[in-house]
């Protein structure tokens, strides 16, 4: 059964785009109500409305007409995916991300993301919030980056959720291994970065082009001249920030396959261990915000993935039998 709505436009939510009126109007996300609109279910005088840029007008009444099953979706529940679960309410989830298991569906992907894990979780509710390809999902890890992720399980969470990242209210700070000993131990690296011309799967620092982008890091720990322990903490949140700014600087994470598979560093480096390390020693270990139904504050804290803490058990036997 459907749900039909009235919106009548007065002169505050004139000249507004569609698809951002229905969203505020209705409390839904903006991409469900592009999906609206999309499938026609957006009249004004018994036509419909198709644009999602279409401008409103005062005196304007539109009917909207929101299906009551969920959104299609062409995810299916994968019930064999493990999830670590840190918290858990009736609008959100905490989750402590393992390594090796993509987000969300794409290119190379099947029925094996954290996605699918969720709607099994979850339940088809799940398929209602967001994205229906990323149903809940508010920000994302890379594939092999571990650590923690809030998911909604609501629509309001969902909307209050995005809104607090787009303003930067979420504070998120990771654990990084980094090849060598930066000279500066704590530092603000600030640089535009843009999707490389050359390899669209990767990010690069430029001068001018792309978006600002702001990486806080403090050297927490060192291992001889080998690689360092730093706390990454982001002001911004651009795709594979962390990765990009370390590589920029000379210390590329360990193990990274995309900006640091050249390092002559790891080439040097005598301990198999931690040159052969198959994914970026990168690991989302404080997570912040604010309850999106409660308002109440709240961290949640992890530790390193087990194969980061042997890595780092390796580097300090490795080192110490070294300065002995």
């Amino acid at each position: 059964m459907a749900h039909v709505h009235t919106i009548l436009i007065e002169h505050y939510n004139a000249k507004k785009r569609l698809d951002v009126l229905i969203s505020a109007s209705l409390d839904i996300s903006r991409s469900k109500a592009q999906c609206i609109i999309s499938n026609g279910g957006v009249t004004l005088l018994d036509t419909p409305v198709l644009s999602n840029s279409h401008l409103t007008k005062t005196g304007d009444v539109y009917t909207v007409t929101v299906p009551d099953t969920p959104q299609s979706t062409s995810i299916d529940p994968n019930h064999d995916i493990p999830l670590h679960i840190i918290h858990e309410d009736e609008h959100i989830i905490v989750i402590d991300k393992a390594p090796n298991i993509a987000v969300h569906p794409g290119h190379g992907t099947k029925n094996d993301t954290l996605a699918h894990a969720l709607l099994a979780h979850c339940g088809n509710a799940l398929c209602a919030v967001g994205n229906s390809h990323r149903p809940g999902i508010i920000h994302r890890l890379d594939k092999d980056t571990s650590g923690l992720m809030v998911i909604a399980k609501t629509e309001k969470a969902y909307l209050v959720l995005s809104q607090a990242l787009e303003e930067k209210k979420f504070r998120k700070e990771y654990l990084a291994l980094i090849w060598g000993v930066p000279t500066t131990k704590h530092c603000f690296i600030q640089t535009n970065l843009d999707v490389k011309r050359s390899d669209k799967t990767m990010m690069e620092v430029t001068l001018s082009r792309g978006k600002h982008a702001n990486t806080e890091y403090i050297i927490e720990k060192t291992f001889g001249n080998v690689a360092s322990l730093a706390r990454c903490i982001l002001h911004t949140g651009r795709t594979h920030q962390i990765r990009v700014h370390m590589s920029h600087i000379g210390h590329s994470v360990v193990g990274d396959q995309k900006y640091g598979k050249n390092n002559k560093k790891s080439l040097r480096c005598g301990i198999p261990e931690v040159r052969n390390f198959k994914r970026q020693a990168l690991h989302a270990c404080l997570l912040c915000f604010h309850h999106p139904c409660t308002g109440e504050y709240l961290c949640f804290n992890s530790n390193p993935a087990k194969d980061i803490q042997e890595l780092i058990s390796i580097l300090e036997k490795a080192t110490s039998t070294a300065s002995t």
